[in-house]
């Protein structure tokens, strides 16, 4: 039995079409509200609603129609109000949605493009095979490629040529580099090319809108030929695009050689740029295309992405599909992606999709090596890449069997029997004792003398017979061990001795480590840490980076956990240390070791600059202020007014009184109160409001 449920119109109501998009249903609403603010408060009829229960309604129709769950159960509440009688397997596939709105869940759930989806909070599938620009990460590798397209389109060079292994994403560059071109460019791009010479003017014709259904060669040559003349009088450029071009017959690849002899005195009136697998190379090695060899003037081949490359890969297409922060990838289960997609973007994304496929069948957000794996085995046919201990299992170690296998024959069969020719009842040790050398003459072996002897005037060497020399042992650089508690220091020079004995990269390391780990982040991703690993704090961990110049108090009112910049005297070098805590005059810090020191102690190192590592859980734009408009607005006065600093009713728009309600939140707080909610503002909103997780830098 159908709930009956009584739910108004809200398209109706904000005056807007079922297929309406956020950005109708935010100008729908700020429209609605307008209206509200300028009818002022009016005595209702009985019949008729007040004005706050219409201010409610609007409200409740904007949020149900913003949010895209609410909105889902909305439209199935709609199809049954409309007589809509759900079949009895419909109702035994039912669920989920229409508990936003207090009813009971008799309506058919839409279907979606994959099952987890919803799970992981995304827009769409972030990993599909299909070339998608707008997921085009651009690795140094990629940019090269642009870089050479571009360079050789401005040149007007006559022919390019791209080359990449299956799945590193030729033709991804190539819709890519084709949505970014000038209005000035005719492209004919052809993904096809399994085809004969005719075949091939009548689509290039076909591509530029001239006419191409000749089949004379000649006519369809000279129809492109008056085409590419009255496009260079206007200033245009036309471009042939192969994609596959490694399919292209002989005979077609000579087609195109000609196509470029047509020109001007000065110029070439058509490009040609083919791009395709490794084999194009050998295509062209043929003895019959050495011209077009000669022709082609610039020529890239596109590699598959190193381990690093990989990381942001994956990265990139989670935040595109808006995933940021919803699932996370951990460190050892990106390597083995790697190893396993040999950074092949097209195989990244089968094994990355298939992970999480897994992932949300154990109902979990974070991909560990063990899920990677069982991707892997689902998928099957993958072989990985050698890894330093596969190398050295399969080569090293042999290597040293049969050294120590030859050392010992030599040993056994060829080296003499010292014990044979050695006195009776005495070894050699023995027998190295009773007679030692003097080594100190170069050239000769002289015995030394016994200590007990008596040494003559005659027997001392002269001072200048004796090369002098001064032996000087090098320090050795002592690696710092942590302790087993932790460390009080009182005086400025101890802490100076500590920092001294870690390189600059090693303090900045370690100061790093104690951020996370009040992060909570698990030490085992920790270990390992390198200085490449700290540019991808951000993907990896959700974290981003905030500079701070100033004081302790500063920072107190930030209440972060921060890394301090410290300068050594005597020019020993900058350094870095964490500052875990405070409590009172007393700072817990964390390097090497944990340190207990009163702060005074770094008064005098420290260079007044700090780095707050911080999370931005809402995504927020860069900096939020007056005139800004949109559901941000929105969430900043509600969580304003949780603090009590707004008063009014929440509006789309910046306005006046969230300026003075975020001026107030910063004077209290002692930053600048400009009203700009921008990124100390929100280090603050973030760390005030109990519902976010931020560590604490002053304990009570």
């Amino acid at each position: 039995m159908i709930t009956e449920v009584q739910l108004p119109d809200y398209y109706q109501l904000l005056d807007v079409q079922p297929e309406a998009t956020q950005k109708e249903i935010d100008l729908a609403y700020q429209k609605l509200i307008s209206k509200f603010d300028s009818s002022g408060e009016k005595v209702s009829s009985a019949d008729q609603p007040t004005l706050k229960d219409q201010i409610e309604t609007a409200q409740e129709a904007y949020d149900t129609l913003s949010h895209k769950e609410k909105r889902e159960a909305y439209d199935a509440v709609i199809e049954v109000k409309k007589g809509h009688v759900a079949s009895d397997e419909e109702k035994n596939t039912r669920s989920g949605p229409l508990k936003f709105l207090g009813v009971k869940e008799n309506a058919k759930k839409p279907r979606h493009q994959n099952v987890y989806q919803d799970f992981f909070g995304f827009s769409e599938k972030p990993f599909d095979l299909t070339p998608d620009p707008k997921y085009l990460y651009l690795s140094p590798k990629h940019k090269e490629v642009l870089a050479h397209l571009v360079y050789g389109l401005q040149e007007n060079n006559g022919f390019l040529k791209i080359v990449g292994e299956v799945g590193t994403g030729k033709t991804m560059i190539c819709r890519s580099f084709l949505r970014e071109l000038r209005a000035d460019f005719n492209i004919a791009y052809i993904f096809n090319p399994c085809i004969n010479e005719l075949e091939l003017l009548q689509t290039i014709n076909t591509e530029l809108g001239i006419p191409g259904k000749s089949k004379s060669k000649k006519k369809l040559v000279d129809v492109l030929n008056t085409f590419l003349l009255e496009e260079r009088s206007k200033g245009h450029r036309v471009v042939v695009i192969i994609d596959e071009a490694q399919d292209l017959q002989p005979n077609v690849l000579e087609q195109l050689r000609l196509l470029s002899n047509l020109e001007t005195d000065t110029e070439k009136l058509i490009q040609i740029v083919l791009i395709g697998q490794p084999e194009l190379d050998k295509v062209l090695a043929k003895d019959g295309l050495r011209q077009l060899r000669q022709r082609i003037t610039i020529k890239w081949e596109l590699l598959p992405l190193n381990l690093e490359e990989t990381r942001g890969y994956i990265q990139h297409r989670l935040n595109i599909a808006l995933g940021k922060g919803k699932v996370r990838f951990s460190r050892p289960a990106v390597e083995m992606v790697f190893r396993y997609s040999r950074g092949i973007p097209r195989m990244i994304n089968v094994v990355s999709d298939r992970t999480l496929l897994i992932a949300f069948t154990q109902s979990t957000k974070k991909i560990t090596p063990k899920i990677v794996k069982a991707a892997v085995s689902d998928i099957g046919g993958l072989v990985p890449l050698e890894s330093w201990s596969d190398k050295f299992w399969k080569l090293v170690l042999p290597s040293a069997l049969v050294a120590g296998v030859a050392f010992f024959a030599l040993n056994f069969f060829a080296l003499p029997d010292f014990k044979k020719n050695t006195p009776k009842g005495k070894d050699i040790s023995t027998l190295i004792q009773e007679n030692p050398m003097d080594l100190t003459a170069p050239g000769q072996l002289v015995p030394r003398v016994p200590t007990a002897a008596v040494i003559s005037p005659a027997s001392v060497v002269a001072p200048s017979v004796l090369p002098k020399t001064e032996i000087i042992e090098p320090p050795v650089p002592q690696r710092r061990i942590p302790s087993n508690g932790p460390l009080n220091i009182f005086d400025p020079e101890k802490l100076v001795t500590y920092l001294s004995s870690l390189t600059l990269v090693e303090s900045k390391l370690e100061a790093v480590k104690w951020i996370l780990e009040a992060w909570s982040v698990d030490p085992e991703e920790m270990q390992g840490l390198s200085v490449s690993d700290l540019e991808m704090i951000k993907e990896d961990y959700r974290l981003s980076s905030f500079e701070v110049n100033g004081t302790l108090e500063r920072l107190k009112n930030l209440n972060y956990p921060a890394f301090l910049e410290i300068a050594l005297p005597n020019a020993q070098g900058t350094k870095y240390l964490a500052l875990v805590s405070i409590q009172g005059d007393t700072g817990v810090f964390g390097s090497v070791d944990k340190i207990e020191m009163p702060l005074s102690i770094i008064d005098s190192l420290w260079t007044r600059k700090a780095i707050i590592l911080w999370k931005d859980f809402e995504n927020l734009p860069e900096s939020l202020r007056v005139g800004y408009k949109g559901k941000e607005a929105i969430w900043l006065q509600k969580n304003l007014r949780l603090l009590g600093y707004f008063q009014g009713r929440e509006a789309l728009l910046y306005g006046p009184k969230t300026v003075r309600a975020v001026k107030k939140l910063q004077r209290n707080n002692s930053i600048k109160d400009d009203g700009i909610f921008n990124t100390d503002s929100k280090l603050l909103l973030y760390n005030l409001l109990q519902i976010y997780s931020t560590p604490k830098l002053v304990t009570q």
